[in-house]
Order: structure tokens, then sequence, then C-alpha cells
């Protein structure tokens, strides 16, 4: 009972940290600043911590900071990457998952409108630029965006460019499917069929290209000058991405949560790591990418990995009181290459495991499926108050373990685990 009682006060006490600095991250114009260290915007960022749980939390900021990345021309804000920026770094599309979140959030039909084309030039600027005849896309492991921590030292900016990435391309398999949704809703039928064909054929590519069998897990990306070949590392934010977007099957997906490598502190940003190279991407653990890692785990019914993606975000935020950057993978120290406290996706990574796995909160169109998962370690009552979600405020209590609900209940009446958007109170 007194593990279980200190479990369940870590979980809470880094839970509402998170809160806390969550409203310092707010600036005086409404955006999110990256971190304490970083007062900028940066699109990859506030885009990956909107779809971890500011969007429904903070959803004006996140609209407001969302506007902060489009371009006069009416074109996503590429963040800066090797080389400059766009197109050797291209995971610019993940704008449009979190911009898609904040509709599902809000309802906004004007925003869809808005953002429609907007994310039709982006599309249309990268199939001629970043397209390839293998059907991937070109351009950087997404946020993974200083080359010596990650790539041979022998390529140039030009090979990162021309190299075909795991992460990125998953992003944009994404981002075209949630443009077919779009454009579905706005009556644009010829451009959904459009977009979801050519989503279909990154997925194919990524899985012909990309899938290591005896490995059991996706090459992080493909690179050559005359011939492509695999590099054969695993990159956890890639998988994960892979497995909660549907592009990796079933038995892709467990089989992922079961191989790749893992430390005492948690799964590293890629592995193996390299040598000499001080921990920053390299050698590292992100709680972000940790978050993301957990939540794939849940999807999958991994109990052993979800619990320890958890510890490896909740154990670095309690011993050091805030939510760092990043941490040594070798001790889980702050001593890295660069470091910020009250990082802003690590802090919505913290609230994300509270609210995506242990609540099992959801956004659809329409209401709120709820799909908790508690490993047996943090069976408990737990009670989440005041969540507010369009014109009515729930208290949400989740009691016991695991991940099938044997009854669901509103207002004490018996209910499929579903909210629909339309009631108030």
């Amino acid at each position: 009972k007194a593990i279980r009682r200190q479990r369940q006060m870590c979980i809470r006490d880094s839970y509402n940290m998170g809160l806390d600095e969550l409203i310092t991250s707010i600036q005086p114009d409404t955006t999110f600043k990256a971190g304490r260290a970083w007062r900028g915007v940066w699109t990859r960022d506030v885009s990956y911590s909107a779809i971890l749980s500011l969007a429904h939390l903070e959803p004006t900021a996140t609209k407001v900071s969302l506007m902060k990345k489009i371009c006069p021309t009416g074109r996503i804000i590429q963040d800066n990457g090797s080389g400059g920026s766009w197109p050797i770094s291209s995971d610019r599309m993940i704008w449009a998952l979190a911009a898609y979140e904040y509709y599902k959030v809000t309802g906004d039909r004007e925003w869809i409108k808005f953002i429609y084309p907007i994310i039709a030039k982006s599309i249309d600027d990268d199939v001629k630029t970043l397209k390839t005849e293998s059907g991937l896309v070109r351009g950087e492991t997404s946020f993974i965006d200083w080359r010596n921590q990650s790539y041979p030292q022998w390529m140039e900016t030009v090979d990162i460019y021309k190299s075909e990435s795991l992460s990125t391309s998953v992003i944009y398999f994404q981002a075209l499917n949630i443009q077919a949704e779009i454009a579905r809703e706005l009556g644009k039928g010829k451009d959904e069929i459009m977009y979801r064909r050519y989503a279909e054929k990154i997925k194919e590519a990524i899985n012909k290209y990309l899938w290591i069998e005896d490995k059991g897990y996706y090459a992080m990306y493909r690179y050559g000058r005359s011939s492509m070949i695999n590099n054969p590392k695993v990159e956890t934010l890639g998988e994960s991405l892979a497995i909660l977007f549907d592009v990796a099957s079933p038995d892709q997906a467990k089989r992922i949560t079961e191989s790749n490598p893992t430390t005492p502190f948690g799964v590293g940003v890629f592995f193996p790591q390299i040598k000499y190279i001080k921990p920053y991407h390299n050698n590292a653990l992100w709680p972000f990418v940790a978050s993301y890692w957990a939540w794939a785990n849940a999807k999958v019914g991994n109990e052993n990995g979800t619990l320890q993606a958890i510890g490896s975000v909740l154990r670095p935020a309690a011993l050091f009181a805030t939510n760092k950057e990043n941490f040594c993978l070798d001790n889980g120290d702050v001593a890295t290459e660069l470091n910020s406290s009250e990082q802003l996706w690590s802090i919505a990574g913290n609230i994300a495991i509270t609210h995506r796995i242990l609540f099992g909160i959801n956004f659809e169109i329409g209401g709120i499926r709820f799909t908790p998962f508690v490993p047996k370690a943090l069976s408990d009552i737990r009670t989440l108050r005041n969540f507010k979600y369009r014109n009515y405020v729930l208290n949400i209590t989740v009691e016991g373990y695991g991940n099938k609900i044997k009854s669901f209940t509103i207002n004490g009446k018996d209910s499929e685990p579903f909210i629909p958007d339309n009631i108030n109170g």
C-alpha cells in the first residue's frame, strides 16, 4: 500500500507540475514558447505538443501558435535544420496533424476551411521537391535536426536531403489522410481520392523499403548516392508514429514494442548510439519521444513497455522538479550538449501520460472516446476533475487496471465509452 501510494503521488505531483509549467509557457501574445531557454514558437515543438495534450488543454494558445507558423504566402513554415531549413529539413507537415487535432477538440468548421488551402499549398510544393521514386519522402529525420548527432560524418547536406526517413514519411502519410478527411467534410470528393491514394503509396513504400523483418522494426532512413540502402538504426519517434497512425500492422506494432532496445532509463532517441558524440539526440532520452512511445505501447497492449516508458518520463520530472528537454541515456543526468527547463513538449508529454494513457482520452469528430490503459503496478482509483471540453465539464474516475473496460457510466447510467460533443453542463 505504501509503494502504491508513493507511485500515485509521483504521478499526481508530476502531472500538477506539468500544469503549472504549462501556464508559464504561454507568452503575452498568447503563443507557446518552446522552453525557458527557447522563447520563440517552433513548428515541430508546438505541433507535437498540441497533439499530445495542448490542443485540448489550451486551445486558444494552440490556435494562435499554429497561426504564427504560417508564412505570408500561405504555407507552413519549416523549422531550422541541417542546411538551414526546407527542403533538407522537411517535417513541417506535422503542423497539419496539430491543426486537425485542434479541430477535433473545438469543432470549429471555419478553422478547417482556413487550414485546407494552407496544407494544400504546402503539399504541392513538397510533391515537386520531396517526392521520390520509391514513394517515400526526402529529408531529415523529424526533429533530429543536428546532423553530427545522428548522421555519418561523411554525409553532406545534399545527402541528408536525398535520404528518405521513417518519421518524416509517416508524418506525411498522416497529413495526407487528414487533408483527405478535411476534403470530405468540405465536399471536395476528387481531392479526397487524390490525397488518400498518395497516402496509401507512402504507406506501401514504408512497409516495402523500411521494414526490417529480422530485427522487428523499421529502419531509421534510407540513404546513398548511386543506390539507396537502409540505415538499420531504430528511431523511437518514427516507430511510435507508425504504430499510432496504423502504418504498422498489429503484428508489426507488437514486434516493434518488443524489439526496440532499452536501457534502465528508457529508450533512446535512436539505437545504436554514435561513439564520441556528446549526448543530445545521440545517447539521449527525450521525454516527449518517450511519451509517444508510451502511447504506442499502450495502444498495442504491451504492459511492460508502457510502464517503463511512463517511468522514463516521470522519473526525471520528479527528480529535477521541472520538465527538462533531454537526458543522458547512460546515467539519466541533464548534462547534455543543450538543455532547457520548462520544455514545452516535455510538459505536454508529461500531461499526456495521464490524459492519453491512464484516462484514455481520445478526441474524435463528434466526441471523446475513452480507451484507458493502466498497468497493474499502477492500479488505483484516480479522478480527473474539471476537465473542460466544448460546453461541458467532466469529472472522470478510473478504477482498476488493464486495457479492457468492464463498465462505463455517465452520471450513473450505463453507456458505451464515448461522450458526444453536443451536451451541456
